[in-house]
């Protein structure tokens, strides 16, 4: 499959990853705000969050999905997966004043911080692979030169 088939595969689920993200969060405003209020963040905080979460989702998905931006949107949804991550992280080992809800955010209702945790993770991965192959990173790990030269051998002989 070729480099650029490969990222507009990936980049594609993570825009639809986001576009669903903001759909849920924009489909039940009222709902979505009741949950952020719920989180640790002053109520002003909390409150521009609500829609300012959404905006950023839709934006990205723009600038994933153009060829032009993509790599600065890949980096741009890697950071805020990983705060994301480190905020449940922080949340689920009782770091804050009290636990907030996890609320299950694009996942079911009372999905587990676990849960949310591993479906990022899965994402983080994701956008990690669309950089690598995007900077051509691949290029300086030796064990795939090394598989590369091995499959060159066998076939020439």
């Amino acid at each position: 499959m070729k480099k650029e088939t490969i990222l507009k595969i990936i980049v594609g689920v993570i825009a639809a990853m986001f576009g669903y993200a903001a759909s849920i969060k924009l489909a039940d405003y009222p709902k979505s705000q009741a949950e952020m209020l719920n989180q640790v963040f002053p109520v002003a905080m909390a409150e521009a969050l609500t829609w300012l979460i959404p905006v950023i989702e839709m934006t990205l998905i723009v600038f994933l999905l153009l060829p032009a931006t993509r790599k600065i949107a890949t980096w741009a949804s890697f950071l805020l997966l990983s705060a994301f991550s480190v905020y449940i992280l922080l949340a689920s080992n009782d770091i804050f004043s009290r636990t907030p809800c996890s609320c299950g955010g694009i996942l079911w209702d009372g999905a587990s911080y676990l849960a949310q945790l591993i479906f990022n993770i899965c994402f983080i991965v994701l956008s990690l692979i669309s950089l690598t192959i995007e900077n051509g990173w691949i290029k300086n790990i030796s064990w795939f030169h090394l598989k590369h030269k091995k499959q060159l051998v066998s076939n020439s002989a």
